[in-house]
């Protein structure tokens, strides 16, 4: 029989792994009421993320831990509006968004969500100024020139001042990192997922964009959800979840001071 790390932020239950929020002072950004998902290879229908209850609170880092297969990927897709829970109620920004159309959550992301994945991504025929903008020329058709002085103050709060001209091949892998935060958080989301941000970096670019997306972390608006399988990721956690068969297994919150 296998044990189950508790601690008082979270509760286990067989099949049904129940993460609740106490004592501390963040106000939801998204919240996952009996959240669960099966596939179906077309003759037997397998659980791969067991009914799961979990808020993420503004003002906090929260990283997902958990090997392969362990549900963590299903649980991200899920919090990022890509995957449909088979049960459940998913809620962002105290919306109910479960019973919403494609376009609909399509829009929410756009609107309400940033996403930093494993590589960055860029365009390489765009500046770096640009690719940060790309999404917005997408959507809007126009770039305003607020958006645009927006764009320069977050690479330059970055670090990425004397870049804003370069082609993505003209940088570093942390500095194409850091353009693709940048590009994440241009239109202001009160989510940030971040899908194994540090994987493809070298130690020292690890530690500047952790750092980075711990400060990101600190805004009263916004939760920051962090995935990875690398423990070293570990000590930037406000709060720490581990996943192992469908279920998360581990919730702490670091104490402060």
């Amino acid at each position: 029989m296998n044990t189950i790390s508790q601690s008082p932020e979270s509760e286990v239950d067989g099949p049904r792994s129940r993460v609740q929020s106490q004592g501390v002072s963040g106000t939801p950004v998204l919240s996952l009421e009996g959240v669960a998902r099966d596939f179906s290879d077309g003759r037997v229908v397998r659980r791969v993320l067991k009914e799961t209850t979990l808020d993420i609170l503004s003002g906090e880092m929260t990283v997902l831990a958990g090997p392969s297969g362990s549900g963590k990927t299903t649980l991200l897709t899920i919090m990022g509006l890509v995957l449909k829970p088979s049960t459940g109620r998913v809620v962002v920004g105290g919306e109910d968004v479960t019973g919403f159309s494609e376009d609909s959550l399509a829009s929410i992301r756009q609107q309400r969500y940033g996403y930093v994945f494993q590589q960055a991504a860029l365009v390489p025929a765009l500046d770096v100024l640009d690719n940060v903008l790309v999404g917005t020329a997408i959507q809007g058709g126009r770039v305003s020139a607020q958006t645009r002085e927006k764009a320069i103050s977050l690479l330059s709060g970055l670090g990425m001042k004397d870049y804003l001209l370069s082609r993505p091949q003209q940088l570093s892998t942390g500095q194409q990192q850091r353009a693709g935060i940048a590009r994440a958080l241009v239109s202001d989301p009160i989510l940030l997922l971040c899908d194994e941000p540090t994987s493809a970096l070298d130690v020292e670019s690890s530690h500047i964009v952790l750092d980075t997306l711990k400060k990101l972390s600190r805004d009263p608006r916004r939760g920051v959800v962090l995935v990875t399988h690398d423990p070293r990721v570990f000590p930037y956690a406000d709060r720490l979840l581990k996943m192992e068969d469908g279920a998360i297994v581990y919730d702490t919150r670091q104490v402060a001071g």
